[in-house]
């Protein structure tokens, strides 16, 4: 579970950014058109930083998960020993 929680936050890191960047991008009328903003950069910084968190941590937790069920598959296969 340990490795899936690092692996989902690995992947969220990689993932989270571009997501973020998407979602919070000014929309252009005209492609390659400047929008200018003006916004509170420590707001800015922090609603960023918090979801980056949070998306890392939702990767983290569905890593685990889906580590745990990999491994109760693979675990499932074999069969108790007999009793002698």
């Amino acid at each position: 579970m340990i490795l899936g929680a690092i692996v989902g936050m690995l992947v969220a890191s990689f993932v989270v950014p571009p997501l973020l960047i998407w979602y919070n991008e000014p929309g252009a009328v005209t492609p390659g058109q400047q929008t200018q903003m003006i916004c509170n950069i420590p707001t800015l910084i922090h609603y960023t930083t918090q979801r980056l968190l949070l998306g890392q941590a939702i990767g983290a937790v569905l890593g685990a998960i889906l580590f745990l069920v990999i491994a109760g598959f693979a675990g499932a296969t074999e069969e108790p020993a007999a009793a002698a």
